[in-house]
């Protein structure tokens, strides 16, 4: 186990906290991106909440706005990009009010990332050791010989074999699934109240994909961790999270507890992923169920349901008004002026591949 001296006072602080409302409440977060006299709005009023020891998955086709809301979280929004508003509460403590200088003692030390490519975020002149000893110098002013130490039980706790050696290899000399377990021992180095993982198993094969997935858990169930799991992949998301928040065009379209929405999805683009995910309970088609069209780019402020070109329930309010979240069940919210009915045909979660 990693609980050590290290991360032993975060995790009292978060226990001692835990009755007092959620460790991270977004509200209304919004993010654009300014090029010339171009404004992308990437995130719209974008919320959610996030408790202790609990993990959300955030869903949705590329340009939906999960990774920029990441970043937004952890204050990485550089030129161009702006936050314009909203609210990131860390222990009641809004981030997007405080200045870099406190954000840095936040990003790595309180709030961890695991990036989608290991190899583009891991610096090619410097060897693993490097990686590690920095980050714990930086955050912890561990000394060198202790830093080795920890760093070694690191990469032997995320199933790195010789983690010895390791320490002097170079990222460019080590596979997809090892560089990726070096990313999850930097973000737990510091012993992390919550881990964000940005779609952590994209260029994985599906075998290195379930460990890093099993390891990720077990990680996070040791420490009592609370994360955020970013994915394209419905089946990662049954198996690993307690609760979904589905994007679209920067906006939550639904968010819920995942049983509850994988049985009864009440907006339409919700549906349409969860039909898109091949099962094996279906008889085999001629072609894989796709969503017709493609995600906007948001370049102008929405008039109407971002979702109503490619809808199939779409009606003339959709087109003129934007929907609100409001309640679709137990802890369920959807936004849609024309929400989905209970459907025989939806997959239940245990239909969903993991």
């Amino acid at each position: 186990m990693l609980d050590s001296k290290v991360s032993k006072p975060t995790r009292e602080a978060v226990r001692a906290n835990a009755g007092e409302g959620p460790l991270l409440a977004v509200s209304d977060l919004r993010t654009q991106f300014r090029v010339r006299k171009t404004t992308v709005y990437a995130v719209e009023g974008a919320s959610f909440s996030l408790s202790v020891g609990e993990t959300i998955g955030i869903v949705g086709e590329s340009g939906s706005g999960k990774s920029v809301t990441a970043l937004s979280i952890m204050g990485m929004i550089r030129t161009p990009g702006k936050i314009v508003g909203g609210q990131v509460r860390f222990h009641g403590e809004d981030l997007v009010r405080k200045p870099e200088s406190e954000l840095r003692k936040i990003r790595g030390r309180a709030i961890a990332l695991v990036p989608q490519n290991p190899l583009t975020s891991l610096n090619p002149v410097l060897t693993v050791g490097d990686h590690l000893r920095e980050i714990l110098w930086v955050h912890l002013g561990m000394p060198r010989s202790a830093a080795v130490e920890r760093s070694i039980e690191l990469l032997r706790r995320v199933g790195l074999p010789d983690p010895q050696r390791r320490m002097d290899e170079y990222p460019h000399r080590m596979s997809g699934g090892q560089r990726q377990r070096v990313m999850i021992a930097l973000a737990m180095a510091c012993g992390p109240e919550i881990l964000i993982a940005d779609e952590p198993t994209t260029a994985l094969d599906v075998t290195i994909q379930a460990q890093i997935l099993e390891l990720m858990g077990e990680l996070a169930r040791e420490q009592n961790l609370a994360t955020i799991l970013i994915t394209h992949n419905l089946g990662i998301v049954a198996g690993h999270c307690a609760r979904v928040v589905v994007m679209y065009a920067g906006r939550v379209v639904e968010t819920g507890p995942v049983d509850e929405i994988f049985a009864h999805p009440r907006h339409p683009y919700t549906v349409g992923l969860l039909r898109c995910v091949p099962r094996l309970t279906r008889h085999r088609l001629s072609h894989f169920e796709t969503i017709p069209g493609s995600p906007p780019v948001v370049t102008e402020p929405a008039t109407g349901c971002p979702f109503a070109p490619r809808c199939p329930r779409v009606t003339d309010q959709c087109r003129v008004a934007v929907p609100e979240l409001a309640d679709a069940g137990p802890e369920h919210l959807s936004a849609c002026w024309n929400p989905v009915e209970i459907n025989a045909s939806t997959p239940l979660p245990s239909e969903v591949p993991g």
